[in-house]
């Protein structure tokens, strides 16, 4: 007997432009791995610009933009945002754009059985909107981690508690903030269930990191919650052990010109490398011939570059700042408490001295596989997605 698998709408609160573009590309990623399992898959994604891209403003795409994106049916709309600080404007002018968007979507493709929101602002109003007229319900991933640093207001928190009550199932991207969810919206309906990574680190070749000087890494935007300066100083503490090692910095943003000087200050320019932003392909490239990759976050609602080292067998450390300790076992990697850069450095030492004895490539894969392969994680969707009542 073959079961019919449901017609999926996805929508973002944001989306990447095109291909090329990084931001909300793990929504994107998931948007394919699901059509990939063989289910009907759309998007629909207002995209709205800063009068600040001026480049943008003159030369990139307005209004309705359709694409078939590795399968999958993406409707964007794009336009300039005039009255930034006019948040519920811009709101209502997301939804009324995404209305649109729905019925052009509807039009072309049919109703879809379930609605999939990324993130719950603006995409859970939207939703909660079609689901009123239409009643198709919804199910809501959230990765913003504007709720779990306290840094949405109550106004919002309140205008939301209807929408998070009417979906359908409710998902949080670690049991972290999961918990911090349901204490939040005063529910028992969030639960864990992570990111993918992306096939394209598991598929590739695994890199004998040992033929090269042992190298530490790390990957992220260069701003204060990713405390890279703990990781540099922690490093320099590391290499007064009479260690030979070499730390890569990927990365850009506010904090760059402070973390060089830091860098300078301490003596160890020969030792840290500032390599800036990099596609994915050279992400690749540099996490796989390192030895280790290094996270030292406050706040992380998950951690995707902790998956794609693991994906490409290399051990982790991190502070525990909510994502990594749904990520991270002894395994593979080590938790170190925030801001302990004793504890860091312990770790690091660890890794450095034993890490063939503790660590091999093939079974830190095999544990990211089990956890966080496309395979596993489309495969509870489809669980949530057939358990809706439609």
């Amino acid at each position: 007997m073959n079961i019919q698998l449901p017609h999926i709408l996805i929508i973002p609160s944001w989306y990447p432009y095109d291909s090329k573009d990084i931001r909300g590309s793990f929504f994107r990623e998931q948007a394919i791995a699901l059509q990939k399992y063989s289910l009907k898959v759309g998007v629909i994604s207002p995209l709205n610009r800063s009068l600040k891209d001026i480049n943008g403003v003159f030369k990139k795409k307005y209004g309705l933009d359709l694409c078939l994106d590795n399968g999958v049916k993406t409707y964007r709309y794009h336009s300039v945002v005039f009255t930034p600080k006019f948040y519920s404007l811009i709101r209502k002018q997301w939804i009324s754009k995404g209305l649109k968007l729905f019925h052009r979507y509807v039009k072309d493709n049919g109703k879809p059985d379930v609605i999939h929101v990324h993130s719950m602002t603006n995409g859970a109003y939207l939703a909660y909107e079609i689901f009123q007229k239409y009643q198709i319900p919804y199910v809501i991933t959230e990765h913003s981690s504007h709720f779990f640093s306290n840094s949405v207001d109550i106004d919002e928190i309140n205008s939301l508690k209807e929408i998070v009550k009417e979906s359908s199932s409710c998902i949080a991207v670690s049991q972290a903030f999961a918990d911090k969810l349901n204490y939040l919206f005063n529910e028992n309906k969030w639960f864990y269930l992570p990111n993918i990574v992306n096939d394209k680190f598991l598929m590739h070749e695994l890199y004998d990191s040992q033929q090269c000087d042992f190298s530490f890494i790390s990957v992220c935007m260069l701003n204060k919650n990713k405390n890279v300066d703990l990781i540099i100083n922690a490093f320099h503490k590391v290499l007064k052990s009479n260690i030979n090692a070499k730390l890569k910095i990927v990365g850009d943003g506010p904090q760059k010109e402070k973390l060089e000087s830091l860098v300078e200050n301490l003596n160890i320019k020969e030792n840290v490398s500032f390599l800036g932003l990099l596609n994915r392909d050279d992400v690749i490239k540099e996490i796989n011939t390192s030895s280790a990759l290094l996270v030292a976050s406050d706040i992380e609602t998950f951690s995707v570059v902790l998956v794609e080292a693991l994906a490409l067998g290399k051990p982790v450390i991190s502070t525990k700042c909510g994502g990594p300790e749904s990520i991270i076992s002894p395994e593979v990697g080590y938790l170190v408490e925030k801001n302990n850069i004793d504890e860091y450095v312990e770790a690091m030492l660890e890794v450095y001295h034993n890490k063939l004895s503790l660590f091999t490539a093939s079974n830190i894969r095999r544990y990211c596989i089990d956890h966080f392969s496309e395979a596993t994680v489309v495969s509870e969707l489809i669980k949530i997605y057939s358990m809706v009542k439609r």
